[in-house]
């Protein structure tokens, strides 16, 4: 039989005992509900002798109290409730009532690989001079530099989880001590309502004070700190936090021909696709095939040596840290940005030492090269999140790797520009993806306006930033001459390195990554563009690849990270981008999902395929970069639907009690 639970604040009771004042006229609703739970074969949880220890009201109003908030349930399953509580609670007038049927779920254990620091723990004097102190005591020790560091934040781990648990059990034994207060004030106001109101709402503001900085973290944690703007934090948002637990697990995913959800099974699917993904097992590349394309490149003149062979300077690092952004997710040591800045003036002369040690011994601290990797839904279908192909890996990286990533990030991006042409813009200081949409969109206006014709074909690399071969992009910096400081660091980067997939709240084994720029790393969107560019300039100087002529400048190719847009007056050029693209697939070991590629022939064409060099293509301009091409003729209709979907979605909202602040974001 199937168990009904009818539960609800009920602005009536069914008997005299359930209420404060007896003479009260007879409600014809409480009849209603008495009739129909008794129907329903239903009974009152509260109502039963196991239960009736417990506050005899939910609701307290003046002198008026009553039992109003209630739980049934079937008769039949009226054995098997384990518990039965009510609690009250500082934010309403109501009492919270819970009832456990079963065993009941039981907590998940804390997992110590997932450790974050509590960024409250920076305001705390206590937690600060310990942090001070232990840093003097293991700086002062005569144990190499590498070993000093780990060890120093092991103990900084060590401190904060102690402070922690001491400033935890002081708030929920003062939180307890109101709590059991405030039940026996309840418990009094029971017995004589309208003696102990005062009290009671005391007692609650005090709960309600130190409800607010567990609320506020609840905010952070489930990334909603823009909605409390103006605000005050509510018990609503443990359950946006809740919501946002709940959104990134993994219940199901397809293994093999099969769908199963067993978490550990689902733990082991992703971890052997990432092996397989990370491990340097796509295709093998020419060596003599990349020389040839490498000597298209530029390479960096004498003159720009002199500054990138400099050994590191403490001013390169205190920048690295201040640009550090805040609120971000940490790596698997649990330290954050926030960290590392209180510190700053502690810091910066030991990560000095720190990396020109690392250069002497060719080698990072162990923890730089460790790193966990959480999976991001690429889209909302369901059906394509049931497969490991649905999700896309972002690295989280420690941040003192971080600071040494920005430092050689910030130094090969002063050259970057020289190495890289204008047709790539993403990472790259000065340049703006809008160009590529403008640029886009100003092509097929010509068209249109001109009575001319184009073909634009745009390049799905398949897995493009995890396919990218360690040996491929070391020849590359190679080639390119950006000295040895940067060469060296981005080797002792990728050297070893392994990572731990972040899946359902648990830690997967180790696995070791042979292949793939980290995205999360600072240097990775430039070491992305390098990678790409032999394609991108072996197109670019194709005599045979003929491109739209735009005003005097010939639009050839577009490229934003590994969207690579292709622009062509006639099929041979089409032919020929196809190949060059298959050659520097066969010099690097990447690939190209040609089933995801997608190209529209527009304007005067005699006669165009619907398939032509293993791609799909249209008549109308596809999607780029987000940018719905197809509506460039007459946008009216397509922002029409937009302000649509936006009233209805910003609809929703109304409801939600937010101020003015909050809703402006």
């Amino acid at each position: 039989d199937k168990c009904i639970v009818l539960l609800g604040v009920f602005n009536c009771v069914c008997f005299a005992s359930d209420r404060a004042r007896t003479s009260v006229a007879i409600d014809r609703s409480a009849s209603f509900l008495q009739e129909t739970t008794e129907e329903c074969y239903l009974v009152d949880v509260g109502s039963l002798k196991s239960c009736q220890n417990k506050l005899p009201f939910t609701h307290f109003q003046g002198t008026s109290h009553a039992r109003l908030d209630r739980i049934y349930i079937s008769s039949f399953m009226f054995h098997n409730i384990s518990s039965y509580k009510v609690t009250p609670v500082a934010f309403t007038d109501h009492c919270l009532v819970a009832v456990v049927v079963g065993k009941g779920a039981g907590k998940n254990p804390f997992v110590w690989g997932l450790w974050k620091l509590n960024a409250t723990l920076l305001n705390d004097e206590s937690f600060l001079e310990s942090v001070q102190s232990s840093w003097v005591e293991i700086n002062n020790r005569h144990i190499p530099l590498f070993e000093k560091w780990e060890f120093w934040k092991d103990t900084v781990k060590m401190i904060a989880i102690e402070r922690s648990s001491i400033l935890r059990f002081e708030s929920r034994q003062r939180e307890t001590t109101l709590e059991d207060n405030l039940k026996q004030l309840c418990q009094l106001e029971c017995e004589s309502p309208g003696g102990f109101l005062n009290d009671i709402f005391f007692i609650k503001a005090q709960l309600n004070e130190l409800s607010q900085e567990r609320y506020r973290g609840a905010i952070v944690r489930s990334r909603a700190e823009k909605f409390l703007l103006g605000e005050q934090p509510t018990k609503r948002a443990l359950s946006g936090e809740h919501k946002y637990a709940q959104a990134k697990q993994i219940n199901s995913i397809h293994s093999g021909p099969m769908l199963t959800f067993d978490k550990d099974v689902i733990q082991d699917v992703f971890v052997r696709h990432y092996k397989y993904v990370f491990g340097c097992n796509n295709a093998p590349f020419s060596l003599s095939t990349l020389n040839n394309m490498l000597s298209g490149l530029p390479t960096l003149p004498e003159q720009n040596m002199i500054e990138l062979e400099s050994c590191i300077k403490l001013s390169e690092i205190e920048d690295a840290i201040n640009s550090l952004p805040l609120s971000k997710s940490p790596g698997p040591d649990g330290l954050s940005a926030e960290f590392f800045k209180r510190f700053k003036n502690i810091l910066c002369p030991f990560f000095l030492q720190l990396f020109i040690h690392a250069y002497k011994v060719d080698s990072l601290p162990p923890s730089f090269t460790r790193t966990h990797t959480v999976l991001i839904p690429k889209t909302e279908d369901v059906d394509k999140l049931q497969f490991v192909t649905g999700y896309r890996p972002i690295t989280l990286c420690n941040i003192d790797y971080k600071i040494f990533g920005k430092v050689l990030a910030n130094r090969l991006q002063s050259v970057v520009s020289d190495l890289v042409g204008v047709h790539q813009t993403c990472g790259i200081r000065g340049r703006t993806i809008l160009t590529n949409t403008h640029v886009a969109r100003s092509v097929f206006d010509c068209v249109e306006s001109e009575g001319r014709r184009v073909a634009m074909l745009q390049i799905d690399l398949a897995k493009a930033f995890d396919r990218v071969r360690h040996d491929v992009l070391f020849r590359i910096l190679e080639h390119a001459g950006v000295g040895d400081i940067i060469l060296k660091g981005v080797k002792m980067a990728y050297r070893d390195c392994a990572t731990r997939l972040v899946l359902n709240k648990k830690v997967s084994a180790v696995i070791p990554v042979l292949s793939s720029v980290r995205q999360g790393c600072p240097m990775s969107p430039l070491l992305f563009s390098l990678y790409l560019e032999p394609l991108c300039i072996s197109v670019l100087r194709c005599d045979s690849v003929s491109g739209f002529m735009l005003q005097a400048v010939e639009v050839k190719l577009l490229a934003y990270a590994d969207d690579v847009a292709v622009f062509c007056s006639d099929l041979e050029s089409v032919s020929q981008v196809v190949s060059l693209t298959k050659r520097f697939c066969d010099a690097t070991g990447a690939a190209v999902n040609w089933s995801k590629s997608c190209g529209s022939f527009y304007g005067c064409w005699d006669m165009v395929p619907t398939f032509f060099e293993g791609v799909e293509w249209s008549r109308e301009p596809c999607e780029y970069l987000g940018v719905p091409l197809q509506h460039h003729k007459n946008s009216k209709r397509y922002w029409a639907d937009c302000a649509v979907r936006l009233k209805n979605s910003t609809t929703k909202w109304a409801r939600s009690e937010l101020s003015v602040f909050a809703r402006a974001t």
